[in-house]
């Protein structure tokens, strides 16, 4: 019984490690434009930090749509690559690979259930 306490003090020690990791992880992304209209700094732990817009001439409400397309682009990048290192990190510290979880546990998967997947 003692050795499980232990086993579980450890598991939680790497978890608090892994979320002062992620933390500290700031990734900063762009929108497609040649010419960036926005800058977006999200964190590994998919917090939004900060956003910038660049270029000041689009807010103008002539180009809203521009506008919002970047910075949806923008934060697109930046949760992509965010997540990607959140899988890295989660590989370091906790020794297992969170995109291959279902393998983990014997293949278990979310079973189709018809109004609750897409």
């Amino acid at each position: 019984m003692f050795w499980q306490i232990g086993e579980l003090k450890k598991m939680y020690d790497k978890y608090k490690k892994l979320q002062d990791a992620l933390k500290n992880v700031i990734v900063r992304a762009k929108d497609n434009s040649e010419n960036p209209i926005v800058m977006i700094d999200i964190s590994a732990e998919m917090k939004l930090k900060e956003v910038q817009i660049v270029d000041e001439s689009y807010l103008s409400p002539e180009k809203k749509s521009q506008l919002e397309a970047a910075i949806k682009t923008a934060f697109e990048k930046g949760q992509q690559k965010a997540q990607e290192i959140a899988q890295e990190k989660t590989k370091d510290i906790l020794g297992f690979d969170p995109s291959n979880l279902a393998n983990m546990m014997g293949g278990w998967a979310m079973p189709n259930i018809p109004g609750l997947t897409g």
